[in-house]
């Protein structure tokens, strides 16, 4: 599925378990982050905003199918960048299918924050986090690099979602705060 972003990337490493991976040390409290990174990043910037890239019909791989749930090998993508106080924060993408769009309300959810609708007010059911490592080329939208990311199967409501969270440099080139600074 990634070659249809609009981002350019290319993954270096396959999706792993957290244990199997080695991201840099203070990118790992983000990785393994369990509540909304949407909340986490509101409580270390000032500012927040979603740029929407786009919401569209994507193929999927056999893995993305089946943790999303769909016979068909075509789900929805929807792209977004989360920007903070030092720019362009996290590239996301969360794949579903496309009955959720309108059964979940996913239609109009505009540049409002997935984490948002999904850890609302109850707790959310999150399961298969994995890790992997991307290059992003160079784009108008966010700086060239090598990139941690994670992705997750989010449920919003009885739809799966899968949640993919990539790190970009302005968030990591800045002092990341640790798990232990959030206590």
């Amino acid at each position: 599925m990634k070659s249809e972003l609009t981002v350019p990337l290319i993954q270096l490493v396959p999706w792993r378990a957290p244990a199997e991976c080695d991201p840099p040390e203070a990118l790992r409290p983000w990785l393994l982050e369990a509540d909304s990174m949407t909340r986490r990043l509101r409580r270390y910037n000032r500012h927040l905003s979603v740029q929407l890239l786009g919401n569209r019909s994507v193929s999927l791989g056999a893995d993305e199918q089946t943790l999303v749930a769909v016979a068909d090998p075509v789900g929805i993508c929807r792209e977004v960048i989360l920007h903070g106080d030092h720019g362009p924060a996290i590239l996301g993408w969360t794949l579903f299918a496309e009955a959720a769009l309108q059964a979940g309300g996913l239609q109009d959810l505009g540049e409002q924050p997935l984490g948002e609708r999904i850890f609302g007010d109850a707790p959310a059911r999150r399961d298969h986090l994995q890790l992997a490592c991307f290059e992003i080329a160079s784009n108008p939208w966010c700086q060239a690099a090598t990139v941690w990311g994670r992705r997750s199967r989010l449920y919003l409501g009885q739809w799966p979602l899968l949640v993919h969270e990539l790190f970009l440099p302005s968030l990591s080139s800045h002092s990341l705060p640790s798990h232990k600074e959030l206590e």
